[in-house]
């Protein structure tokens, strides 16, 4: 192995652990009752790992809406993973906003704890 895969590996590595931390502070922000910060870290965590996935092809895309097309394009599509993980990271966007963005909309626990859970379920995966 020379220098370059093992700096990618690292990089790899870097993404992943990112994502790791960003998936332990949504389940601690879900368990202190911040179910908006907990909608927000699940879907940053699976957006990290999503982003790992895209990396180890070489490819990095700055719109969060790009990454997912090319997840969905690349990886779901071809069957590398499920298409229920594809779905939930486009729920997990929506959630994210609302529970960024909007003064009107609640989110509902139980849909971000399944956030979480799908969250898990991708890392996992990748």
């Amino acid at each position: 192995m020379n220098e370059d895969d093992l700096d990618r590996i690292n990089e790899l590595n870097n993404i992943l652990n990112k994502a790791e931390r960003t998936l332990q502070s949504a389940e601690s922000s879900f368990n202190d009752g911040f179910i908006e910060s907990a909608a927000s870290r699940a879907y940053y965590a699976a957006f990290h790992a999503v982003q790992a996935v895209l990396a180890s092809v070489n490819q990095a895309y700055s719109k969060h809406s790009a990454v997912i097309a090319q997840f969905q394009r690349q990886f779901v599509k071809t069957g590398i993973f499920p298409s229920k993980l594809g779905k939930a990271l486009k729920l997990m966007m929506k959630h994210r906003e609302i529970g960024d963005y909007s003064y009107v909309k609640k989110l509902n626990p139980d849909e971000v704890k399944d956030d979480i859970e799908k969250a898990r379920e991708l890392l996992d995966a990748v």
